[in-house]
């Protein structure tokens, strides 16, 4: 059993591959792409501001330095969040999430993954206050996020990620998918050394959804396609897109 005749496409952390990630940029730029759906990473400020990065400090992807939660908003605004890829980018800045969620307004999926677990019933609160629970799906490494996410909204669509260890052997698959179920994910999203072909068919049996993330080049693209991936996150969608035009063809 297939659960999709094609996969969705992520634009992953935006149109990253091109665009400084995590950005409104890179979020504008993504929806003007034939995409599914954009994922984006929320973290807390000191002062208990969510923002949209990635890492545990701004160190990579700013000229600032620091971790997130040691950090005041308002120090955070000043950073340049643009520069380091490239100079016509200076000046683009970590925005808040509830700017990244007006930007958005559901004219695309959004996958959130929630990097910290504390923070999960300010983003379900945040999530709620912008009427965008039926067009956001929260990710997650930590079991206690996703299942605290379900609690706070059951009506919500959730994933558990796992990086490619769930996949050293069929046992960790196994044990990683029943953890999936027991938090109240409805999907998996998983790195894609971690997935065969025989892991996906066994997830479609029991209904499960399967993401992979990330997928940035074209033959690895249609290996995936082949394996029956549901969902395909990229810093590239716009190579994820070509692939499956051509296929279509």
């Amino acid at each position: 059993m297939k659960l999709r005749t094609r996969p969705i496409v992520i634009a992953h952390r935006g149109f990253s591959g091109r665009y400084p990630e995590n950005t409104l940029r890179s979020f504008q730029e993504a929806l003007k792409l034939p995409i599914d759906a954009i994922e984006l990473d929320v973290r807390r400020t000191k002062d208990e501001v969510l923002i949209v990065i990635h890492d545990e400090t701004v160190d990579r992807t700013t000229d600032g330095k620091g971790r997130v939660r040691d950090l005041m908003w308002k120090e955070i605004q000043k950073l340049d969040a643009g520069s380091w890829k490239g100079e016509k980018f200076a000046g683009e800045g970590i925005p808040r999430l509830e700017e990244a969620l007006e930007l958005i307004g559901g004219q695309k999926g959004v996958f959130l993954e929630i990097k910290e677990p504390e923070t999960t019933e300010q983003v379900i609160e945040t999530l709620r206050r912008f009427d965008a629970l039926s067009w956001v799906k929260i990710g997650s490494f930590h079991p206690q996020a996703v299942a605290m996410s379900k609690k706070l909204a059951p009506e919500i669509s959730a994933s558990l990620i796992g990086s490619a260890k769930v996949g050293a052997s069929d046992e960790n698959f196994a044990a990683f998918v029943s953890e999936a179920l027991r938090c109240g994910a409805n999907s998996i999203t998983v790195n894609y050394a971690g997935l065969s072909p025989e892991r996906i068919f066994r997830c479609h049996q029991r209904c499960i959804f399967v993401g992979t993330w990330t997928v940035n080049d074209a033959d690895l693209a249609k290996r995936m396609i082949r394996m029956g991936v549901d969902a395909i996150a990229s810093d590239f969608p716009d190579i994820i897109l070509s692939v499956l035009e051509s296929q279509s063809l």
